[in-house]
């Protein structure tokens, strides 16, 4: 997908919401500063032995994470686009699920391997959007050059930000994740294929 997808999504889970039930300009600056701080909370974490020595409990860990701070029905709704309405209401739940296993299990396993990494924020800049922001970051690792990643939030109706999007070094995940789906379901004409896949792909990372 990426040239180096370990390293490049290391902050895709470095995240968290904020309740708040202003819409004023200011509040979505939290959304910078949730990061920032669940940043280190995820980092020092994972670092620990006892996650370091079992990935079943980091995946866990990372998961409990991503179910209540990523939004996946949108984010899979953006991924799927068009084909969206080529598929029951079942064949979607099932495509979220195997998704967001595929994306857990792959970034646990960077957050796992790379313990030096670390994230800088570009000054803040509010979009004139009350419910829309784009937060931008630097995420270091020793011995590579910095990687530019911009997250992507929306409040929700519940005054939660939470993530659709990631831009990486100017790669949209959803659009880049859209594009190799849009080629698949072309070949198969069905979501079905698609799903068996992410599947297998899961499978084997349990093995």
């Amino acid at each position: 997908m990426f040239t180096r997808p370990l390293l490049l999504l290391m902050a895709f889970f470095s995240f968290t919401a904020v309740s708040g039930l202003s819409f004023a300009a200011e509040d979505t600056a939290k959304a910078q500063q949730v990061i920032e701080t669940s940043s280190e909370q995820i980092k020092q974490t994972l670092k620990q032995p006892e996650y370091q020595n079992d990935f079943g409990k980091a995946t866990q860990f990372v998961d409990g994470i991503v179910t209540q701070f990523v939004d996946m029905p949108r984010v899979s709704m953006l991924v799927l686009g068009k084909n969206i309405r080529k598929t029951t209401p079942e064949q979607r739940q099932r495509f979220m699920k195997e998704f967001k296993i595929l994306l857990v299990r792959t970034y646990t396993k960077a957050f796992v391997e790379y313990k030096n990494w670390s994230v800088t924020f570009s000054p803040y800049n509010d979009e004139q959007n009350d419910r829309k922001t784009l937060v931008k970051t630097l995420v270091h690792q020793p011995g590579q050059q910095p990687v530019n990643i911009s997250y992507r939030m929306l409040l929700n109706k519940n005054g939660e930000w939470k993530v659709y999007d990631i831009i990486i070094e100017g790669i949209s995940l959803v659009t880049n994740y859209r594009s190799s789906f849009n080629q698949d379901i072309a070949q198969t004409g069905s979501i079905e294929g698609v799903i068996q896949t992410l599947i297998d792909k899961n499978t084997k990372t349990r093995l």
